[in-house]
């Protein structure tokens, strides 16, 4: 689809500091914008520099960000340098002033991390369960154990979010499920799922031995829910099952308790920090990928894994079962250890099965390549930019 000129596009992601799938997204979306002729420039607030050595390492293509300092970022990154939701929140409106400034050089601001629709951005892209809910998110994934400090932390934050949002702006969101979220929290009418993409070509080419192995992949957080992974191992036990996943500080807790289950189990096995090429070993390896018990938002390692031919095990919520999953067969949720347990061995019992299910689960990936997400994206952008793209 030809524009008339490219549309030139501010893409803001206030405090780039963290290596995750927020910020892989953002970068991936800089490189389709580029890819399909667009003019794109990258904003921050603040850049930790050994992340953005991790997110661009090998990638020549994509210039530092611009960095938008003001002295109150600092103050808040002193004040709160542990809670980086808030921060990004109390940055955003800041920001909102740097990007008056912008708005004669751009046809487009568009912001990427607050999960908020911005008063100042003419789009943002909504990739996990929008803050305005935040207490509401916690049933899914600590089942109302809060202390009184996070729950009131959670309040401040939902409180803030819909103070600084505006519900009549445009938002892409990661997933339908995100979607149906996003229209309940703020309203918004104008919503565009615009799935991050996978690396489908390098994915698809995996055909290793497929054996009884099952593997997960997923940060070593509380949040996401891996200390459950070894009770359903302990279920299965003529299956090795692989948890793969990195760590951050507040990691150390969880990998107790997981050196604690595994000491019990000799089928259950824990690997940090591990090279990209040592998962994609594991991947030829399994059969079966299974999912943490918890709502994802979309589900990387979930669209990864099925595009590599395993057979995703999900639970029954969230992006990566309405999205991805229950696209394959609607027999791959479960919603507690015993149900993911009697799941697992009856695929791993049906070998044909497996392999018809594989298939699927190849084809249902396509859907998230990089070129699909190229497309949908400039069918997104072409709609906001308006009378500056051809009709």
């Amino acid at each position: 689809m030809s524009l008339e000129r490219p549309v030139k596009i501010a893409l803001v992601y206030p405090l780039l500091e963290e290596v995750g799938g927020a910020e892989r997204l953002t970068l991936d979306m800089y490189r389709a914008l580029r890819d399909l002729g667009h003019e794109v420039d990258l904003y921050t607030a603040h850049l930790n520099e050994d992340a953005w050595q991790v997110l661009t390492g090998g990638i020549d293509d994509i210039p530092r960000p611009t960095v938008l300092r003001e002295p109150l970022i600092e103050l808040i990154d002193r004040l709160f340098n542990r809670a980086l939701l808030l921060r990004v929140l109390l940055a955003a409106p800041y920001l909102g002033k740097q990007a008056k400034k912008l708005r004669h050089r751009y046809d487009l601001i568009i912001e990427t991390e607050s999960n908020v629709p911005l008063k100042w951005a003419d789009a943002s892209y909504i990739q996990a369960f929008p803050p305005a809910e935040l207490p509401r998110y916690y049933l899914y994934i600590e089942h109302l154990k809060l202390s009184l400090y996070e729950r009131v932390y959670n309040s401040l934050i939902a409180w803030w979010a819909r103070s600084i949002a505006d519900r009549t702006k445009p938002v892409m969101v990661n997933s339908t499920w995100t979607a149906k979220y996003t229209r309940e929290a703020y309203g918004s009418q104008r919503i565009y799922v615009v799935h991050p993409p996978v690396n489908v070509e390098e994915l698809s080419s995996i055909d290793g031995g497929r054996g009884k192995v099952v593997l997960t992949v997923s940060r070593i957080d509380w949040a996401k829910r891996v200390t459950e992974i070894p009770e359903v191992a302990k279920l299965v036990p003529e299956a090795e099952f692989y948890l793969v996943g990195s760590t951050r500080p507040a990691s150390g807790p969880v990998l107790e308790v997981l050196k604690e289950r595994a000491e019990r189990l000799r089928n259950f096995h824990v690997e940090t920090d591990v090279p990209r090429r040592r998962i994609l070993e594991l991947m030829s390896q399994a059969s079966i990928y299974l999912h943490p018990p918890l709502a994802e938002h979309f589900g990387i390692a979930i669209a990864e894994a099925a595009a590599a031919g395993l057979v995703p095990v999900v639970y029954r919520d969230g992006g990566g079962w309405t999205d991805i999953a229950s696209r394959i067969d609607q027999g791959l949720g479960y919603t507690n250890a015993e149900e993911a347990a009697h799941l697992v061995r009856s695929l791993l019992n049906d070998p044909e099965r497996l392999r018809t299910l594989s298939a699927r689960a190849r084809e249902v990936a396509k859907d998230f390549s990089y070129e699909n997400f190229k497309i949908r994206l400039n069918e997104v952008i072409k709609e906001l930019a308006g009378p500056k793209a051809k009709r």
